[in-house]
């Protein structure tokens, strides 16, 4: 997940810099890949409070909500980093993994669409959001 908090305004990050949300973001990152889920979300829903348009940290808090099997939240949380950041292929992916776990097969087959779309016409290049893709239309090409 890429960082930018570099774009939002001061009164956003709440007193913190550009650097100390980014070091509190890796941090989490950290304990993701150690297992630590829990403090991940915990340093996660910290940065939201103190940098609320920073989406990678939405992500990581759907992400830890989705292993926890809270997949409402985890849609909640994917719904609010999109609303912040349209054009983010990851955050449209996450939306639509929690839109394929929660039934609403409409909803997710649009946003596969979009994101279709993008990689058809360059714009997303990343070839682990495209294994993200493929994988996702495969649940929802498979869907009962």
């Amino acid at each position: 997940m890429s960082t930018n908090s570099g774009n939002m305004p001061d009164s956003l990050r709440r007193g913190y810099s550009d650097e100390e949300i980014d070091c509190m973001y890796r941090l989490a990152c950290v304990e993701l890949e150690n297992g630590n889920l829990k403090l991940a979300e915990t340093i996660c829903r910290g940065l939201v409070e103190v940098s609320p348009q920073f989406v990678p940290a939405w992500l990581v808090v759907a992400y830890v909500l989705g292993q926890d099997a809270n997949y409402a939240d985890a849609q909640a949380a994917a719904e609010q980093a999109v609303r912040i950041d349209p054009e983010s292929a990851e955050a449209l992916l996450f939306l639509v993994c929690y839109l394929l776990t929660n039934g609403d097969l409409q909803s997710a087959g649009t946003y596969l669409g979009e994101v279709a779309d993008r990689i058809d016409g360059g714009q997303i290049t990343d070839p682990t959001m495209i294994r993200f893709f493929r994988s996702q239309m495969v649940r929802y090409q498979n869907r009962e």
